[in-house]
């Protein structure tokens, strides 16, 4: 029988991922002209794929969206930037489950994960929020609070931002601290709209915050008792980030940041399974996934910036996290940037490799019930190549308006055989 594995965690990650690489981080910002004014709107569409092994569990998904933003001068002192996002999620394949499965239908844990025949599920998630930039006459700081509010079936999430930034040696260094919280609601059925504000049939946990000793084979996945499926879990995320940026001369830039993520209630996707063995390493039984309350997360982030001609630049980034759960990520992205027609016509091409070393609550054929325990792909040991590139063209300008077009383009490889694919659409106004 099909089972469906949505998880909240890993569509949520591979989306976020996609438009940060292809909204923001290789967006209009690169190339466009410093204005007080601009508005965008972006089209785009991301393809996942899963040709791992783990035939039983399934990570493929499609996301097809558009993207409206702006960034509006009020007054001298006040700029605004408004977003919203609307998007059409399609999660989870068609995996098969094995006949020596014996209770792929009487568990709590395989009803939920198979509550839909064909083993899909369509989401339509919306995202909007609101920043602020204030910067006082004759000051050499900016202010930038806001908010933050995305909705779908099954997960909302809810969030305040705040950052702040100094100039000092005329502009030359600038040393940054920022704070975003999130407070997220989510649940193996689906919400309705009291739901947004995270009251629906909320239970607690069962309190235990740490990683603590593991109790080996206690609980009979045959007989467990999962929360209801209109159950609303809850978790909230505060995330620290100190910086700076430093130009050590006309043609370098280094940026270097740390941050520090607290995650804390229910880090388990509601809907999530995995699968016990028997001593052949025959699948028998499905349990439901457990992970810890509280998970602490440091990483660390340089960039590196070489523009020895106009229109022309190479760089590097770099990153490095590490948590509480075992998990080790580092990274490394080159790119370079360029134009066919100075000032019209301009590029830029990255690629990035990363090598993940996965949580301690992950075994390969696991034979009873663990404490903690999970199957999740993304908190499993692999490697990742990834690259793509922006093409960016000023088409026209009517007085003061500048009209911008970008087409950009993404893909990644996994050494678990997860891989994605996508590309963006975008036109942009100046002025």
């Amino acid at each position: 029988m099909p089972v469906k594995t949505m998880r909240h965690r890993a569509a949520h990650r591979f989306v976020t991922i996609f438009l940060v690489a292809l909204v923001v981080s290789y967006g209009s910002c690169i190339f466009a002209q410093q204005t007080d004014n601009n508005a965008q709107l972006d089209i785009f569409v991301f393809n996942q794929e899963d040709h791992g092994g783990n035939k039983i569990q399934n990570e493929e998904m499609l996301y097809v969206g558009a993207r409206a933003s702006a960034k509006l001068k009020v007054n001298k002192v006040l700029t605004i930037r408004p977003t919203i996002s609307g998007a059409l999620l399609y999660a989870g394949g068609k995996p098969d489950v094995p006949s020596t499965i014996t209770n792929a239908t009487t568990t709590s844990a395989s009803q939920r994960s198979s509550n839909r025949a064909g083993g899909k599920s369509d989401y339509t998630p919306v995202t909007t929020s609101m920043g602020f930039d204030i910067k006082p006459i004759g000051s050499d700081w900016t202010l930038s609070p806001g908010a933050f509010f995305s909705w779908q079936d099954n997960y909302v999430s809810r969030g305040l931002d705040f950052s702040a930034s100094v100039e000092l040696f005329n502009g030359n260094f600038i040393p940054s601290f920022s704070y975003g919280f999130r407070w997220d609601s989510l649940t193996a059925g689906k919400l309705g709209l009291s739901g947004i504000f995270g009251v629906m049939g909320e239970e607690g946990e069962d309190g235990e915050g740490g990683e603590g000793e593991e109790d080996e084979g206690e609980g009979d996945p045959t007989v467990e008792r999962a929360p209801p499926i209109n159950q609303i879990d809850t978790r909230w995320t505060h995330n620290f980030q100190f910086g700076f940026t430093q130009i050590l001369s006309p043609e370098w830039r280094l940026n270097a940041s740390v941050q520090y993520t607290l995650q804390h209630g229910s880090l388990s996707a509601p809907n999530a399974v995995l699968t016990l063995y028997d001593q052949n390493k025959v699948p028998v039984l499905f349990a439901n996934e457990k992970l810890p309350n509280v998970r602490n997360r440091l990483q660390f982030n340089t960039r590196v910036r070489f523009s020895p001609l106009t229109g022309w630049g190479i760089g590097a980034d770099h990153s490095f996290y590490i948590d509480d759960w075992g998990i080790m990520n580092a990274a490394i992205e080159p790119q370079v940037d360029g134009y066919f027609v100075p000032e019209v016509a301009l590029w830029r091409a990255w690629y990035r490799y990363s090598y993940q070393w996965g949580t301690r609550f992950h075994r390969g054929h696991p034979t009873h019930e663990y404490r903690y325990q999970t199957d999740d792909a993304d908190l499993l040991t692999f490697s990742t190549h990834s690259g793509g590139a922006l093409f960016f063209f000023r088409l026209a300008r009517w007085g003061e308006l500048d009209w911008n077009l970008r087409v950009s383009g993404y893909a990644f490889s996994r050494s678990d055989h997860i891989l994605g694919y996508g590309g963006l659409v975008g036109i942009e106004f100046d002025w």
